[in-house]
């Protein structure tokens, strides 16, 4: 079973957001993105529980060092869904948005949990 720590999101920061990361002697740029295609689920400010159809969040996670920047993994994020990529593993446990945070900051009761753990050490 993978042990997993929570990545540092901040979704009072809005989105997309990008932070660095350090796991083990990597450090890693992480983007998350949220897309949403059916204009009309912003329609009342409900939020909006990710993935949904018409709206979803994506992940990209780029390491920086040791050697050359390098992405390691582009997806989609699902609940309970493990995203393996290179020498990291993601697993999304929560991913509720305001509509109020999409490109822009504020406390707005979102809500993101995801987990990350290194699959093996550079």
């Amino acid at each position: 079973m993978t042990a997993f720590a929570r990545l540092p999101v901040n979704p009072d920061d809005g989105f997309p957001q990008a932070f660095r990361l350090a796991l083990g002697s990597a450090t890693y740029v992480v983007t998350l993105t949220v897309t949403v295609v059916e204009e009309s689920l912003l329609d009342g400010g409900e939020p909006l529980v990710l993935p949904r159809p018409g709206a979803f969040m994506t992940v990209e996670v780029t390491r920086e060092s040791p050697g050359p920047a390098r992405t390691v993994l582009r997806r989609k994020l699902v609940p309970g869904l493990e995203l393996q990529g290179a020498e990291v593993v993601l697993k999304a446990v929560t991913m509720i948005v305001d509509p109020r945070n999409l490109g822009a900051a504020g406390a707005f009761g979102s809500q993101v949990l995801v987990g990350v753990a290194a699959r093996w050490v550079l």
